[in-house]
């Protein structure tokens, strides 16, 4: 018994980790190395906020071209043609869409935080801290991406229903993702980790740095 709890209590970390770094890299990596079609009202606001990008029209052709330099197009003619951009301005767009400042720089924060911090996680260094920016992250994807607290709750009890499957699924999956990287933040790393090679196998994070 005493070896299956010192199984799991180094095994269950590692898992917590690795389900981190899946959760977030991928997306992060998507944010700053992919670009993503804007079309609609999501182009002319990609216009409006200057960023570079190349315009695409549905009849073909694409050249490169700044965005600033590109003339802006009638009301009418922006729902036929799109502009290519990096995906982190999905992000861009979110953010800006709440009204908060400077979401270009939002964007490009929770990018690098994603991409560095979810490879950090799995390493198991400075875990601590970084778990506890992703947890912060989780918490505020799960409060704006749900309608209503209550809405979200209220789905967890009607899982037959399909018009409810989706935000129960979305919400549980977004809470999962904070209760992890809550724990990890608590109990640090684990031994088997950067961590608890640095701080002899304290599995440390930021109260041992």
């Amino acid at each position: 018994m005493k070896f299956l709890q010192q199984a799991s209590s180094n095994l269950v970390p590692i898992l917590a980790r690795i389900l981190l770094f899946l959760a977030f890299v991928p997306t992060g990596w998507h944010h700053a190395m992919e670009q993503t079609l804007f079309t609609g009202a999501e182009a002319a606001r990609i216009r409006e906020l200057g960023i570079a990008s190349a315009p695409h029209g549905f009849a073909g052709g694409t050249q490169m071209a700044s965005l600033q330099d590109t003339p802006p197009l009638p009301a009418v003619a922006m729902d036929a043609q799109g502009v290519q951009a990096r995906s982190l301005h999905e992000l861009t767009l979110f953010f800006d869409g709440r009204g908060l400042p400077k979401p270009v720089v939002l964007a490009w924060t929770v990018t690098i935080f994603e991409l560095i911090g979810g490879a950090l996680v799995l390493v198991g260094l400075f875990t601590r801290l970084w778990s506890g920016g992703l947890a912060i992250w989780a918490l505020g994807l799960f409060l704006v991406s749900t309608p209503s607290i209550g809405e979200a709750f209220a789905s967890f009890w009607k899982p037959t229903d399909p018009a409810a499957a989706m935000p129960r699924t979305l919400a549980l999956g977004q809470l999962g993702l904070l209760v992890l990287a809550l724990w990890i933040t608590a109990s640090g790393a684990g031994r088997y980790s950067l961590d608890g090679l640095i701080f002899k196998g304290r599995g440390g994070g930021s109260d041992e740095e």
